[in-house]
């Protein structure tokens, strides 16, 4: 029986590519029409090991991303700063940067390219267990499988636990006098995080505040926005010169609690929606996908799903614990836990085998 999959984004995608590698035949359903992830704004954070995934699908050729060979943290109104390098790992970058739209245009093309059947515009209405499977009903057909792959970007309301950080990003791209020489900086400020990553001969932007001063930023001139992006960047060596559209998301922690069915499992979003900072997401939907095809080399049963979930199960906790405790322990302007925070950046660009620590978990996960 085939294997469906919900969501023709860029997790559904992979794993729908990966499934057909391991001699599978899925089938991707999306409510979208055709086209549309092709207009996603977003730039994605793809870390090495992403990468180096991509690559053994054969994918990586074909995706137009900015590598990322310098990482510098710090924090606003307080001392200490850390600067991670990929020389230190012996590689040629930490990660790499993509438009999301581009992303996603590359990676249905391939999947297209080898066979992979997509319905668009195909909306998913009923799921009913039927024997160690499934029959699901959407506007257009009926499918029974043996598996049902919840790709589709955010987990239903009814089934998932939510913390709002009271947060709003503001998401951009912006280009400066200055080349970015593949540096990117992260930096902590009492608002939230303010994240620029190397794209093309830009930066995108990623500036998370109070949704209220979000809104009014995004809404005002470009020239006020460069104004105040430039008081905020006075860290680096900066002078912007213009800025594209900006588009704004709320940031919530939004978390699966209800247990999967025996032949349902989520994916990406769909499983946990990630706060931006350390851009970890999409890896982790990526690792998901790629093992989860592994899992299945030799066919879909509960046994085999059940040890999926367990393995998986400690890299998931660990990076939305990790994501959540950096925006609590960074956002909070006490004096206390400033100077806490400035010891712990120096420590840590003091500490080699520590730093070195951290940007392994950043590019792996937990495994």
């Amino acid at each position: 029986m085939p294997i469906l999959i919900i969501g023709a984004g860029p997790v559904g995608l992979v794993t729908a590519i990966a499934l057909k590698r391991c001699g599978h035949q899925p089938i991707v359903i999306d409510a979208r029409q055709r086209g549309a992830g092709s207009e996603d704004p977003r730039a994605l954070a793809l870390s090495h090991g992403s990468r180096l995934i991509l690559e053994r699908l054969d994918l990586w050729r074909r995706i137009s991303a900015t590598p990322v060979r310098n990482i510098e943290v710090s924090q606003d109104g307080g001392f200490g700063r850390t600067h991670i390098a990929a020389t230190d790992h012996a590689i040629d970058a930490l990660g790499h940067v993509a438009r999301a739209g581009s992303l996603a245009t590359c990676l249905l093309d391939a999947a297209l390219a080898i066979g992979v059947e997509i319905r668009f515009g195909s909306e998913l209405r009923s799921i009913t267990p039927e024997g160690d499977g499934f029959v699901a009903t959407t506007g257009d057909a009926t499918f029974a499988g043996s598996l049902l792959i919840r790709a589709e970007g955010t987990p239903g309301p009814e089934i998932a636990s939510v913390k709002d950080y009271g947060q709003t990003a503001i998401v951009s791209e912006a280009w400066s006098e200055q080349a970015h020489l593949h540096r990117a900086y992260e930096r902590f400020t009492r608002d939230g995080p303010l994240a620029l990553l190397p794209l093309d001969t830009g930066y995108s932007l990623v500036w998370c505040m109070a949704p209220e001063r979000a809104t009014a930023l995004a809404r005002g001139s470009s020239a006020a926005f460069i104004e105040l992006l430039q008081e905020a960047t006075r860290f680096a060596p900066f002078r912007w010169t213009r800025v594209a559209e900006r588009q704004t998301f709320r940031l919530t922690l939004v978390r699966r609690t209800v247990a999967d069915a025996p032949y349902e499992i989520a994916l990406g979003n769909a499983a946990q929606s990630l706060h931006p900072v350390a851009g970890q997401g999409f890896n982790l939907g990526l690792r998901d996908a790629f093992e989860l095809s592994l899992a299945l080399r030799d066919g879909v049963c509960a046994q085999t799903l059940g040890a999926w979930r367990r393995q998986r199960r400690a890299d998931r906790d660990a990076m939305v614990a990790t994501t959540d405790r950096y925006v609590s322990l960074f956002s909070n302007d006490f004096a206390p836990l400033r100077a806490a925070r400035g010891a712990g950046l120096a420590l840590l660009d003091l500490l080699p085998p520590l730093r070195a620590r951290v940007a392994r978990h950043m590019m792996f996960g937990v495994r």
